[in-house]
Order: C-alpha cells, then sequence, then structure tokens
C-alpha cells in the first residue's frame, strides 16, 4: 500500500492549479431554455470564486485567487495600499477574505417566463424585482447601509471592502462617500434610484469623484468614459455592468435606459455604454462579494440584483443595439416625427401626456406645459415651452432645445382626474384669487383650490374645468386661467 500514499499530495496539487486557473472566465450570453439554467458551469468558476447565491456562509477567498487576471496597475496599487496600511485614512489591505453573511432562503430561479424577450422580458423581471423588495431606505442612509452589506470580515464589522474593489482593501465609512453608480445628473436623483442600496454605494471619495458622471468604458475620459478597472480590480468591470443593467430594469419606468452614447444629454437619463457592459457582463463572472451585497440586502428586505443571480438575463432584454425588438427611448422627443395627438377620453387614466395648445393670435404656435410654477407672486401660471406640430396638427415636436414634461392622468372614481407632473410628482391645481382664476404645482393646493378636474372633449381639443369652475387655459405665453382670457382647446400627445 506504500504506493499510494503520495496519492493525496498529487490530488491536492493538481486541485490548487486548477483553482488558480479559472478566474473571470467567460459567461455565456446564450439565453437558456430552462428556468433553471445558467450559462456557467463548474468548470468555467471554482466553488470559491461563485457559490449559488443562496450557500456562500462562512466560505474564505484569498486575495491572490480573487486578483489573478487583474491588471498590471492592480498589483500596484494593492502593494501601495499595503504600505499605507497603517494610516488612519488609507485603506487597509488584507491577504484573505472572510464570508460570514447568512446564506438567503431565496428561489435564484426567478420564475420567470424564459420565452419573453425585450420590453417583455424587462417588465415581467421588474414587476417580479419590485415583488422582493419589502422595504425602502433614504440616500443619506446608503452609505452606512452599504457598508453593512460589504462588510470585512464579517456584518457587524466597522470596516468593509469599497465599491470598484475586493478584499485586498478594506476601508471605512470615513473614507468614503455615496457613489451613483447611475449618475445623479443622468436621471438617478436622490429619491427611488437615488435611494436604492443596489445602485448607490459606498466608494472611496477620490474615485467617486474621478468618474463623475460618465458612461463606463475603456475608451477614456476624452470619449466620456471611465473603467472601473482603473482603480485596481478589473473584475469590478462586471460588478459595475450589472449594478447598471438592475437600474435600467428596475426603474425603466422611471425613465432610465441603457444608451451607446456617451454624448447623450444628461435629460435623456441614459447610461452605458450598453455594448461594454454587455461584453463585461459575461466576461466577468459575480464576485464572491458581489453576491455577499446581493444576499445581504435581500435578507434585509431591500429585493434583490437578478443579474447577480443569472448575469444571462440581460441577453433577454438587450444586444449591443439596444431593447431586442427595438429601444423605447425614454424621452419620446427623440422620436423625429413627433408624439400623436390623442382624442379619446377612454385612453387617458393612468397615461402619461404631454399637455399643449396654442396663443389664438399664432394658432400654428404650439407649446407644452413645463413642470415649473411661478410663485414669487399670484396668480401662478406654468410656463411653456417651445414645440410645433405638423401640417394636419396630430403630431408634435419639440423645438431645438427643448425638452418636454409628461403629466399622468388618474381618474377618481367620481370621474374627474388628477393631473401629476412625472418629475416631482406633484399635482396640476387651480383656485380663485380675485381677479384671476390661478394654476400651479403642489401636493395640495393654495388658497382652498382644487387638485381635481373635470375633462371633456370636442374632437381633438380637450377642456379642462376644476370643481371651482376654473379652466386651464393658454393665454399671453402661459397656460393660466386669467378670466379674461380667451377658450384655447388644450391638446393631449403621446
Amino acid at each position: 500500500m506504500k504506493k499510494y500514499k503520495k496519492l493525496p499530495v498529487i490530488l491536492s496539487a493538481i486541485a490548487l492549479i486548477l483553482s488558480g486557473c479559472v478566474k473571470n472566465q467567460p459567461v455565456s450570453n446564450v439565453p437558456s431554455s430552462e428556468a433553471s439554467a445558467t450559462s456557467v458551469t463548474s468548470e468555467q468558476i471554482s466553488s470559491s470564486d461563485l457559490t449559488s447565491s443562496s450557500s456562500i456562509a462562512s466560505s474564505t477567498v484569498s486575495s491572490s485567487s480573487q486578483n489573478s487576471s487583474s491588471t498590471a496597475s492592480s498589483s500596484s496599487k494593492v502593494s501601495s495600499s499595503s504600505s499605507a496600511a497603517k494610516s488612519s485614512s488609507t485603506p487597509s489591505s488584507s491577504s484573505s477574505y472572510s464570508y460570514s453573511v447568512p446564506p438567503v432562503d431565496e428561489d435564484t430561479k426567478w420564475n420567470i417566463n424564459l420565452s419573453l424577450r425585450g420590453a417583455e422580458f424587462r417588465n415581467a423581471l421588474q414587476t417580479i424585482m419590485a415583488g422582493k423588495r419589502t422595504k425602502t431606505t433614504s440616500y443619506s442612509n446608503c452609505l452606512s447601509l452599504g457598508a453593512k452589506a460589504a462588510a470585512y470580515p464579517n456584518a457587524s464589522s466597522s470596516t468593509f471592502v469599497p465599491f470598484y474593489h475586493d478584499s485586498s482593501l478594506i476601508a471605512t465609512t470615513g473614507q468614503c462617500n455615496r457613489e451613483h453608480t447611475w449618475p445623479n445628473s443622468r436621471g438617478s436623483g436622490t429619491t427611488g434610484p437615488g435611494a436604492d442600496p443596489f445602485i448607490i454605494r459606498p466608494t472611496l471619495s477620490s474615485e467617486n469623484s474621478d468618474r463623475g458622471n460618465l458612461f463606463y468604458g475603456t475608451r477614456g475620459k476624452s470619449n466620456k468614459e471611465w473603467d472601473p478597472a482603473s482603480c485596481g480590480f478589473e473584475a469590478a468591470r462586471g460588478e459595475s455592468a450589472r449594478v447598471i443593467l438592475y437600474a435600467a430594469t428596475m426603474y425603466y419606468k422611471e425613465g432610465l435606459s441603457l444608451s451607446n452614447n456617451p454624448n447623450d444629454g444628461t435629460s435623456l437619463k441614459t447610461m452605458g455604454t450598453l455594448s461594454t457592459l454587455l461584453a463585461w457582463n459575461t466576461t466577468y463572472a459575480p464576485t464572491p462579494i458581489e453576491i455577499q451585497i446581493n444576499n445581504y440586502l435581500s435578507n434585509n428586505g431591500y429585493g434583490r440584483n437578478p443579474f447577480v443571480d443569472h448575469p444571462e438575463y440581460a441577453s433577454y432584454i438587450w444586444d449591443n443595439n439596444g431593447l431586442l425588438g427595438g429601444e423605447i427611448p425614454p424621452d419620446p422627443t427623440e422620436f423625429e416625427d413627433g408624439l400623436d395627438i390623442e382624442t379619446s377620453l377612454s385612453n387617458l387614466d393612468g397615461k402619461e401626456y404631454v399637455i399643449a395648445s396654442s396663443d389664438s393670435a399664432t394658432s400654428f404656435s404650439y407649446f407644452a406645459m413645463d413642470n415649473e410654477a411661478k410663485s414669487s407672486s399670484l396668480p401662478w401660471y406654468i410656463k411653456p415651452i417651445g414645440a410645433s406640430v405638423n401640417e394636419d396638427k396630430t403630431k408634435i415636436i419639440p423645438n431645438a432645445g427643448s425638452t418636454f414634461k409628461y403629466y399622468k392622468f388618474i381618474k377618481q372614481t367620481d370621474g374627474n382626474y388628477y393631473i401629476q407632473s412625472k418629475e416631482n410628482n406633484n399635482y396640476l391645481f387651480a383656485y380663485i384669487d380675485g381677479t384671476h382664476y390661478s394654476i400651479g404645482l403642489g401636493t395640495t393646493p393654495t388658497n382652498n383650490g382644487s387638485l381635481s378636474w373635470n375633462i371633456t372633449t370636442t374632437g381633438k381639443g380637450f377642456v379642462f374645468k376644476n370643481t371651482a369652475n376654473v379652466y386651464l387655459e393658454y393665454y399671453n405665453s402661459s397656460f393660466c386661467g386669467y378670466k379674461n382670457a380667451p377658450s384655447v382647446p388644450i391638446y393631449l400627445f403621446h
């Protein structure tokens, strides 16, 4: 039996070699026909790199394994971090990473119909995502919550792994601020997506500042792209991609959308670069810290990122050119032929429209309603923005430099409507102020005004009247309610 004594040693050596050769293997981008399918095989990713998202408790991963395919700058950054570890103002380096976040009792199959594609799959996935979230938080709380989710070496620690890094670098909240992975100026704000701990991530302040509001990509700042791998951890590309894929799915109804054009105006609420994000999602498998964060936030009721569980889901929604079946831009002003006119009252409930009209003296110059109310003096009025219409007045097109504002119509049980601004969720109201029928926006009306509007149509145009007999009218370059204003039809475009 002596000839077998060396066998365990040989097998251990082989296993060690194999475990060091699997970092950042590609994840297949081909949709599976099985609900439980994953395109990552056990030969591509080691169990220490990517366990099932429901069973990562107490596993240990060495930093050398995590960094085996990092860029050359990675080694330099980790080395310098190690030499500065004693400084209280410098993030510390570490040689190992121990996970102690409890596993989740989570169905990572997501029970979604895999025969769907494009917008239909995105809509179905978003519905499931929203159903998994039982609580929300605030923007200000995202720093401490994100620190707990990425805590090192466990959830009770005061140190954590900052975004764009692995366990070779750990930090405290004093060294970080809140990174809008989907930039604030590009539509995330500080509520909704701007208060989502999957999107607002604790990040070293200098790196947050260096990125700014640029798209993710590898073509450099001169091309308005920023590479997460510049922080020294190459697999941060995959983590960044899956955060943006999450945001573009969870909040597509708020107008967030993916783009291949880093020169997009911030008002379009786009992020990307789409083709690069899809490539990163398939090239870099979910990392252990990414899985830890997903499980921690899921355990605590904040929902779950499906693209961490199933990176292949991205290929059910997008290809390199956009949404499968044709992307619908977040701002319909991108349609060259304009928005279609609405003529039916039955279609208003729950839909978003541009409210437009024209001055009686310039009947061919159309104006859409903006969301800003002038309140410096009474009466209030709604500022218009320029637009034009085609010859038969069935489509409205914004003038150069104009951006449409949208209003949702919410039908009440009495048949009247509330009109809600998409941007700030305020309501359009009206009230009588002596000589004026005044129009404004707010959560509640001033001067005992009314939020309720009765709407009638005579064909293409609509008449808006509230319970105080105040009409919404367009006169002298504003939507207003002057008593002597001519009755000009209000038009709705969608």
